[in-house]
């Protein structure tokens, strides 16, 4: 943590030029001076690993189409029913405002209805809709905002109810999706109306994630929570509720006519009603991961842009898992498949992989991943199933990946 605070040796304008140029084979005119900076900085000044980030960034977005989700993504059926978050309107600095109850939402319910990469790519799609807002911000000011205003409000938290593992952990997942995804996305993160004991969690979180993203964040209680904003957020702006002057043509002070607040999610919603995968169903394969051990699936891909089915459910616990790329070289008829029970790391050069979609705690013992994802390059897909951090007890995992041709 210390070393971002180090200066860089050179200046901005040729750290900018260097990273441009190591990237000019992928930048589009959304890739403002400013917006790289971000990257820059994610990288602690570091043009080699900013571009990594960066990189990772795209193939995570060309793997699941997050490009389209601004214009084009739908939200899943229990967030319209059930969601506890929305924009609502701009902050003084002119950044787009979103508030999320996150005390009054049903975190278990979501994590039990949705798979963990639909949670993932459920937190995209509200990230590329602040986006987009932040752009049409920039055209009406003249001027550029690529940053937003977050109110995450902690009224009516549980700590009973969210203390589950599956919560902690796909809580710990969107924070890292923000952070390695969207490289300060947030001017400001007010975590509002907090316990006592959120204080004690939020310095959890110090070690590890990068400053740059924590340092916009603030922690603040119920008393305090009016002050903080409206010293960003004009009261007008503001519902009644959290220290403004707003309300709905109702005069409700919650303003429910356009606010979310979630509540309690039903189980019909819940995955793990649905049939499981079996076994013995077609083209199934079971794999039993070992305490402190993994397994590498992989799929050899020769036509570009085809497209994935992924089915997958366990049982016993949360499995880390991650997507790596490794090109055919120099004779695709005879490809490097990596073994399967070794640990491929993406920072090692030797392992000749790349990392295409960020590593997530999969909770396929509660909400089994049904998907379909791109395949946009011809080469070797790899399942990274890591269970190296549990010394205690193994995993069953059943999957199900089907490559589909392009154009089928």
């Amino acid at each position: 943590m210390e070393a971002f605070k180090r200066k860089p040796t050179i200046s901005e304008t040729e750290l900018l030029r260097q990273f441009k140029k190591n990237i000019s084979d992928v930048l589009t005119p959304l890739h403002t001076d400013a917006y790289l900076m971000k990257w820059i900085r994610a990288g602690n000044f570091n043009i080699r690993k900013s571009e990594q980030f960066f990189r990772e960034a795209l193939a995570t977005r060309a793997l699941y189409s997050i490009d389209s989700f601004a214009d084009h993504g739908k939200e899943p059926k229990v967030a319209e029913d059930f969601g506890f978050a929305g924009p609502i309107g701009f902050a003084k600095d002119g950044t787009p405002v979103t508030y999320a109850a996150f005390g009054r939402g049903d975190l278990y319910g979501f994590v039990a209805s949705l798979s963990s990469y639909d949670l993932c790519l459920y937190g995209s799609y509200w990230f590329e809709k602040d986006l987009k807002r932040a752009r049409e911000q920039s055209k009406r000011l003249g001027k550029e905002i690529n940053q937003v205003t977050y109110i995450v409000d902690m009224e009516d938290f549980s700590l009973a109810r969210a203390a589950r593992t599956c919560v902690i952990e796909s809580s710990f997942d969107l924070l890292r999706l923000m952070q390695d995804i969207y490289p300060e996305l947030g001017k400001n993160m007010f975590v509002v109306n907090a316990a006592f004991y959120f204080y004690q969690a939020f310095n959890v979180l110090k070690p590890v994630f990068r400053k740059s993203f924590l340092k916009d964040v603030y922690v603040v209680s119920k008393e305090d929570t009016p002050a903080l904003l409206l010293k960003y957020i004009d009261a007008d702006v503001l519902p009644a509720f959290l220290g403004g002057n707003r309300v709905d043509s109702k005069g409700d002070p919650f303003c429910r006519e356009f606010m979310k607040f979630g509540g309690p999610i039903p189980t019909d919603y819940h995955l793990s009603r649905l049939p499981p995968l079996l076994p013995s169903d077609p083209g199934v394969e079971s794999v039993y991961i070992p305490a402190r051990g993994v397994y590498n699936h992989s799929l050899i891909v020769r036509a570009p842009k085809s497209r994935l089915h992924i089915e997958m459910r366990a049982e016993g616990g949360s499995v880390s898992t991650a997507i790596l790329f490794r090109e055919f070289g120099s004779d695709p008829n005879h490809p490097d498949i990596p073994p399967s029970d070794v640990y491929l790391d993406e920072n090692n050069e030797e392992c000749n992989v790349r990392l295409i979609s960020p590593c997530v705690k999969l909770q396929l013992h509660i909400s089994p991943a049904d998907l379909h994802c791109n395949l946009p390059w011809a080469g070797i897909y790899i399942f990274r199933f890591d269970n190296s951090c549990n010394w205690v007890s193994g995993r069953n995992l059943i999957l199900r990946l089907q490559i589909i041709a392009p154009n089928s």
